[in-house]
């Protein structure tokens, strides 16, 4: 996908993203379409997109500041940790905050497709633009998936991105 900038929205109110647009990448197992840039809203939040295909997911993490995320097709299962017992099959409609510092983690467990929108804030985006940095200078799809994640987590503790260890019972997913 060609990558879209939006130009002169300093000045206005309202400003739309159509559908479709919006600019792509795809870095690490993650398939991420930036909607919204900090830079582009003020500073005040960042907003994308997300494809979580089948078996695919994001291990439990935290960071210092809360995150959203807005089921728009499909079901993932979301969750805090094993220890805290709070976790959901979430589809259509579904909302899922996560406070700043708490852990979560999502998983597709099904067999369709995820799409789901997650809203934050302005350093959020350091921990993505950081990962896609290091996938251009040697390209994550060379290594191994256990060397790729050792890397994601190397990045994720220097951008306030911190991957909590995966028990065996986090680390299999749910019947």
């Amino acid at each position: 996908m060609d990558q879209i900038v939006m130009k002169n929205t300093e000045n206005l109110a309202l400003v739309r993203i159509p559908a479709g647009e919006g600019r792509a990448f795809s870095v690490a197992g993650a398939n991420l379409t930036w909607k919204v840039r900090s830079g582009e809203a003020n500073g005040d939040l960042c907003l994308f997109e997300q494809v979580v295909e089948p078996g695919e997911g994001v291990p439990l993490h935290t960071h210092s500041y809360p995150e959203a995320f807005y089921v728009v097709s499909g079901t993932i299962h979301f969750a805090s940790s094993v220890a805290s017992g709070e976790s959901w099959d979430c589809s259509v409609g579904d909302v899922v905050i996560a406070r700043a510092n708490t852990p979560h983690g999502f998983f597709n467990k099904g067999s369709e497709t995820v799409r789901m929108l997650s809203i934050s804030v302005a350093a959020h985006e350091r921990f993505f633009d950081a990962v896609k940095d290091a996938d251009e200078q040697k390209p994550f799809s060379s290594q191994s998936p256990a060397a790729a994640l050792e890397r994601v987590i190397a990045i994720g503790a220097k951008t306030d991105t911190h991957f909590l260890p995966l028990s065996s019972e986090e680390s299999a997913p749910e019947e």
